[in-house]
């Protein structure tokens, strides 16, 4: 990887945190973790270096839908945002137009969450 990708993972469960955290840093990713929506919005409204994309479990303690995700949107236009939920009845909630995606939550989807980080990236 030729430049230092930031992925900022938002997860309430610090277990899947520190796994995502594990995973992706394995493959090459720099990682900043929240566990809140407000730490989220905190993060990508204040950070000095902006993340290149966002890995968002939208049941967080202080909001529990995907209006985080435009409020996201609205700070930074066009942020890939990856909706990593159990809560498949979110995958028709959004406008396809945006760079969002979902991947379901279960046994094998580090997998697929890794090659959908990939492919929103534009990275081999």
């Amino acid at each position: 990887m030729n430049k230092s990708v930031i992925l900022l993972i938002a997860d309430r469960n610090p277990h899947v945190r520190e796994f995502l955290k594990r995973e992706m840093m394995a493959e090459g990713y720099q990682i900043r973790l929240v566990k809140s929506g407000q730490e989220l919005i905190d993060d990508v409204h204040n950070a000095d270096t902006l993340p290149d994309m966002v890995i968002l479990d939208p049941d967080l303690p202080d909001v529990n839908d995907l209006s985080l995700v435009y409020h996201i949107l609205q700070i930074v236009p066009g942020l890939p945002i990856v909706i990593h939920t159990l809560q498949t009845e979110m995958i028709h909630q959004v406008d396809a137009k945006h760079s969002v995606i979902f991947i379901e939550k279960k046994g094998s989807s580090v997998d697929h969450l890794k090659q959908a980080v990939k492919d929103l990236l534009g990275m081999e």
